[in-house]
């Protein structure tokens, strides 16, 4: 995939490129001003969920893009580059597997991430793999215009590119569960999933008595005939992620509505 274009209007403009070891720590935030904030990561991943008026910045949000191309041996990604390693060590409960997160999944093998205010923009290869992918984090940014600057919208484009020499047949996907499970301030309350036009939403209610705490978040596609599952499977440990991965590495394509009951 070539790399992010030029800026036609300043001769001379490069993007700041980072690669290997330097994307750890990269972060680039996407929301809206003063709009609550998600990050999306120099490897691609989702994190500093920050949507209480307090940042948050150890909170991963637990939402991927998927990739699975037929015929292809382990042919399916998260649509991620390699984990840092801080974050397998360094974290709490990263000692006993880090549950809730999904770090021990396949990713692609390399992430390049180029910094374009207002674009972040992440480039994914794996040699093993006849797809790359570029993925675009960006937010509403019109200067001099406060309120369209300030929507709460974090938009993220997946371009894919074949580069083999036949035709590929793909399944491209996004997951997500209660992407703020662990809010600041030790919040709690009552999940729930709901169906949302060309998606699904994430809500957690709270007690009456403490409205503020309460948030939802809707994921969306502009594709028409997306097909939307909102029933993970529901078990113990690692069983929800377990079986999620076994439909996304079969390239199956599951359509449910949210649960009724429980």
């Amino acid at each position: 995939m070539a790399d992010a274009p030029r800026d036609p209007d300043h001769d001379g403009y490069v993007d700041r490129v980072f690669r290997g070891r330097q994307l750890d720590r990269v972060a680039f935030p996407m929301g809206g001003i003063g709009a609550g904030m998600i990050c999306l990561e120099g490897t691609g991943a989702l994190s500093h969920v920050s949507i209480h008026h307090a940042p948050d910045v150890t909170r991963e949000a637990n939402a991927f893009g998927a990739l699975w191309v037929k015929g292809v041996p382990g042919g399916a990604r998260v649509i991620e580059g390699p984990v840092p390693r801080w974050k397998l060590y360094g974290p709490r409960l990263a000692a006993v597997g880090a549950p809730g997160s999904l770090f021990g999944l396949p990713r692609f093998a390399e992430a390049t991430f180029h910094a374009r205010f207002p674009f972040g923009i992440v480039d994914l290869r794996d040699p093993a793999m006849p797809v790359e992918v570029r993925l675009t984090g960006w937010s509403p940014f019109v200067p001099l215009d406060a309120d369209a600057s300030s929507l709460p919208v974090a938009a993220l484009e997946y371009e894919l590119a074949n580069v083999s020499n036949a035709p590929v047949e793909a399944v491209w996907s996004f997951h997500a569960a209660a992407l703020a499970p662990n809010a600041v301030g030790g919040v709690s309350g009552t999940h729930r999933v709901g169906a949302a036009h060309g998606g699904f939403a994430l809500e957690r209610e709270v007690t009456p008595e403490r409205p503020w705490e309460s948030e939802a978040i809707s994921v969306a596609v502009d594709a028409p005939d997306a097909r939307v599952n909102c029933r993970w499977f529901r078990g113990g440990w690692f069983d929800a992620q377990t079986m999620l991965w076994k439909q996304i590495s079969s390239g199956e394509t599951p359509h449910a509505g949210p649960y009724t009951e429980g």
